[in-house]
């Protein structure tokens, strides 16, 4: 069984013009049409930020007994408590898929801009276990914090090898890795990206592994989409993922 957890969370965007991927999730599936094998669950994101990661990693957590969990957000901070939930479950390794590094000061609560930094500190994940694709823009200190940690950045070729000893793999995609010629709606786009031929091979190749144990997919803000070409390239990736698994 495949469990799609809809998080229509963005509060954590402090930027109040760059708001409206809390939209995302309906939109997605709207998209995505029927997913063989698949429930969608929409997770409650009243209440404060604690709050709501708890009911996000709950309800990830008792979805794993069933299979595959994969989240829609929102902002990129619900990925926070799906990784808890992955942590919880299983020992394994991250890949991030992010036009940044997600790596700034500590915020509290962690928010999208932080989110690696957070994983790192709470022991989601081991630093030498975190693949960083696509990062192009980042600040100094951010670049200082990789370092000091080991956690690889490294192109796409990279993956099958950062995956070889590794049985169980979450992946984090946020939709601005693309680049916004592809993925125009999102808050933070960021030029040079990759484009759909180039991650698309890459996505497809993960699932088949069947080392994909989770994934989420954030940042998707239909507001700011042309054409639904975003939100509609996300629902391909979300059925790339599950059709396969």
């Amino acid at each position: 069984m495949k469990t799609i957890l809809k998080i229509p969370f963005d509060k954590c965007i402090v930027d109040r013009k760059r708001r409206g991927t809390a939209e995302a999730p309906d939109v997605i599936q709207k998209f995505a049409g029927e997913i063989k094998d698949a429930i969608w669950k929409e997770i409650k994101t009243s209440g404060d930020f604690e709050t709501i990661q708890d009911n996000i990693t709950n309800t990830a957590l008792k979805a794993y007994e069933k299979g595959i969990v994969a989240g829609i957000g929102g902002d990129h901070s619900v990925a926070y408590g799906l990784m808890k939930a992955f942590s919880q479950k299983f020992k394994g390794g991250l890949i991030f898929f992010d036009a940044h590094l997600d790596c700034e000061d500590d915020f509290l609560p962690p928010t999208h801009e932080d989110l690696i930094k957070a994983a790192v500190n709470e022991g989601f994940f081991e630093p030498e276990n975190i693949l960083i694709i696509g990062a192009r823009k980042f600040y100094p200190k951010e670049i200082k914090f990789v370092k000091e940690k080991g956690i690889k950045i490294s192109k796409l070729e990279y993956i099958q090898n950062f995956i070889k000893d590794k049985e169980n793999i979450y992946i984090s995609i946020d939709i601005d890795v693309f680049d916004p010629k592809y993925a125009p709606g999102t808050g933070y786009p960021e030029n040079d990206g990759f484009s759909p031929k180039q991650l698309m091979p890459v996505f497809e190749m993960l699932s088949k592994s069947k080392k994909v144990k989770g994934f989420d997919i954030c940042e998707v803000c239909p507001k700011k989409d042309i054409n639904n070409k975003t939100s509609i390239l996300s629902a391909d990736i979300l059925e790339a993922f599950l059709r396969l698994i």
